[in-house]
C-alpha cells in the first residue's frame, strides 16, 4: 500500500481520486498542517523576478542594455529562501511554517534571521519610505511599531492608526530626540514585549542588531531596481506573485511615458531640447546643484533623461567642497549655471524664504521670470520623501509633462502631482483614511496611468482611478491571490 499526500482546494474535492502527488500551485499564505510537510516539494511555486530595465531613451548601440537589481537577491529551496541584502553583506533564512528549518543552514550561523513565514511577529519601520511597499501589498496593519519621530509620516491611514486607534507604537522619546542611546534603549524595551517582531533598518542601522533587516533600495542604480525591493517585503508574507505583478506594470507604466516622449520629441533638435536646472540652498553652505556625468547618476539625472530633457550638471571646475564631499556653489556660480535654463526644480519646502532672501538672484532666471519654477511639495509637506520611491512612474508622468512631452491626447489628462509650480500651485493638506476599509486595502497611487501616444481615449478597465488612494481597480489583493487559503491537506490510501 503506497501513501500519497496532496493538495486540492474545496470546492475540487471530489476530484482527489485522479490526484497521485503534492501540487502547489500558490505560495501558501498559512502554515503546512501538522503532519502534512513532504519533502520534495516546492512550497514556493511564486518566485522573486526580478525586473531587467532596458531604457527606451538610450542610445540604438545601447539600447538592448538589462539593468536589473544588483543589491537584492532571492534564492528558492523547496520549503525554504535564502534573502541576501548585498548593501550590508547579510543573509535572512525564511521558512515555510509548519515545517522545520533547514538544520545545516541554521546551525551554520551565517544568517542574521532565521524567520518561519508568512511572518506572524509583526513589523517596525524606521524609516518613512518603508511605509509604501508595505501599503502597496496591502500589509499596512502588519506594521506594529514606528521607531523615530512620527511628524514626518504622511501615510493619511498610518496617521490614523498611530494617533487614533494606538495600534502602532511610536518608539521616540520627543524630550530627547537626538539621543541614539535613549532611542537604542527604547527599541530594546519594545522587542523585550514583542520579541518576534521585525525591524527594517536603512543604509545607516546597524545591520547586525537584533531582530534587524538591512533595506537598501536607495543604494541601486535605477528607478525600476530601487521600487524591486518591494519583493523583499512581499518574501516575508510569500506575496511574490503579487509583488511581481505590481512591480512588472509600475515598469510598463514608467516606459509609457519614456516611449511617449521619445515620439514626441523625435523631431527636436539636440539643441532644442528642455534643459532643466536642479538646485536647492542651504543655510551656511550655499547652493547645492545637480551632478549627473551619466544619466544613472541619481533619480533625477534618469528622469530628465527617460523625458528627453537635458539637465544641468555642475562643472568639476566649479564650487567648494565641504567636508563631507558635497559641493556647494556660491550666487555668481548658481548664477551663471543656470540663468538659462527653461525650468527651475527646487527640492525642497522652502522656496518662499529663499526666494525673498536671494530676489535679487533669482529673478535674473529664466525659469523664474517665466514661472516655471517647481518644487516638491504637490503631495505635500512630507509626502515626497515617503512615497515617491515607490510612485516613481507617477513622477515620470510629472517630469514629462512638465517639460511639454506627455501625451496631450490621454484622457483624462495627467495632472502633476509631485512637481508644485511654485507660483500657481499650492501645498495640499494631509489626507484623509476612510475608515475601517482603507486599513486593509492596497495603496493605488494617483496619476499612474499613462496612455501611449497613438492611443486616445481613457484607461482601460483595471486601469488606475484618479483621486483616491484605493479602488477596485488595483492588483488583486493578497487575500484574493493566495487562493491557498481554503486549500485542504488530505491523505489517501491508494
Amino acid at each position: 500500500m503506497k501513501i500519497f499526500s496532496f493538495v486540492v482546494s474545496a470546492c475540487t474535492l471530489t476530484s482527489l481520486v485522479a490526484a497521485q502527488a503534492t501540487v502547489i500551485t500558490q505560495n501558501l499564505q498559512s502554515c503546512i498542517g501538522d503532519g502534512q510537510f513532504q519533502l520534495g516539494i516546492d512550497y514556493f511555486p511564486n518566485k522573486f523576478t526580478p525586473r531587467k530595465y532596458s531604457p527606451i531613451f538610450l542610445p540604438e548601440n545601447q539600447a538592448t542594455l538589462d539593468m536589473t537589481t544588483d543589491l537584492l537577491e532571492i534564492e528558492y529551496f523547496d520549503y525554504y529562501k535564502i534573502v541576501t541584502n548585498k548593501y550590508h553583506n547579510k543573509t535572512y533564512l525564511l521558512y515555510q511554517c509548519g515545517a522545520t528549518p533547514p538544520m545545516e543552514e541554521v546551525l551554520s550561523g551565517r544568517h542574521q534571521l532565521v524567520l518561519p513565514i508568512p511572518h506572524k511577529g509583526g513589523l517596525a519601520i524606521t524609516e518613512t519610505p518603508q511605509i509604501p511597499p508595505l501599503e502597496l501589498l496591502g500589509l499596512r496593519q502588519e506594521i506594529i511599531a514606528y521607531i523615530g519621530d512620527p511628524q514626518y509620516v504622511s501615510s493619511p491611514c498610518l496617521n490614523y492608526a498611530i494617533d487614533e486607534l494606538g495600534s502602532v507604537e511610536v518608539v521616540f522619546d520627543p524630550e530627547d530626540p537626538w539621543n541614539s542611546e535613549r532611542t537604542q534603549e527604547l527599541t530594546d524595551e519594545f522587542l523585550s514585549r514583542h520579541p518576534e517582531a521585525i525591524i527594517f533598518g536603512g543604509i545607516f542601522a546597524n545591520a547586525s542588531a537584533d531582530r534587524i533587516m538591512g533595506v537598501a533600495e536607495t543604494q541601486e542604480r535605477t528607478n525600476v531596481a530601487t521600487f524591486d525591493w518591494i519583493s523583499l517585503y512581499a518574501a516575508l508574507f510569500n506575496l511574490e506573485e503579487l509583488s511581481n505583478e505590481i512591480a512588472k506594470e509600475t515598469e510598463e507604466r514608467y516606459q509609457c511615458s519614456s516611449a511617449n516622449a521619445r515620439s514626441l520629441s523625435s523631431d527636436i533638435e539636440e539643441d532644442d531640447r528642455p534643459v532643466i536646472f536642479w538646485a536647492d540652498f542651504f543655510e551656511g553652505y550655499n547652493w547645492s546643484v545637480a551632478e549627473c556625468p551619466t544619466w544613472d547618476h541619481t533619480y533625477y539625472c534618469e528622469y530628465a533623461s527617460h523625458c528627453g530633457a537635458h539637465i544641468i550638471s555642475r562643472p568639476e571646475d566649479m564650487g567648494t567642497q565641504d567636508e563631507y564631499g558635497y559641493w556647494y556653489l556660491n550666487d555668481d556660480e548658481v548664477l551663471k549655471l543656470g540663468k538659462d535654463a527653461d525650468i527651475f526644480v527646487f527640492p525642497s519646502l522652502f522656496w518662499d524664504t529663499v526666494y525673498e532672501q536671494k530676489r535679487d538672484i533669482l529673478d535674473q532666471f529664466k525659469a523664474v521670470q517665466n514661472k516655471r519654477v517647481y518644487d516638491t511639495q504637490g503631495g505635500g509637506p512630507n509626502a515626497w520623501y515617503e512615497q515617491r520611491l515607490a510612485e516613481y512612474d507617477v513622477v515620470g508622468n510629472d517630469f514629462c509633462a512638465m517639460v511639454g512631452l506627455s501625451n496631450p491626447n490621454q484622457d483624462p489628462p495627467h495632472t502633476i502631482k509631485w512637481l508644485r509650480n511654485v507660483f500657481t500651485g499650492t501645498v495640499p493638506e494631509e489626507g484623509t483614511c476612510n475608515v475601517p476599509e482603507n486599513l486593509d486595502d492596497q495603496y493605488v497611487p494617483v496619476g499612474a496611468f499613462c496612455a501611449p501616444v497613438e492611443q486616445l481615449g481613457g484607461p482601460d478597465e483595471g486601469g488606475d482611478t484618479e483621486g483616491s488612494e484605493t479602488s477596485s481597480s488595483a492588483p488583486a489583493t493578497h487575500a484574493g491571490l493566495a487562493l491557498v487559503s481554503s486549500i485542504l491537506y488530505v491523505t489517501l490510501l491508494w
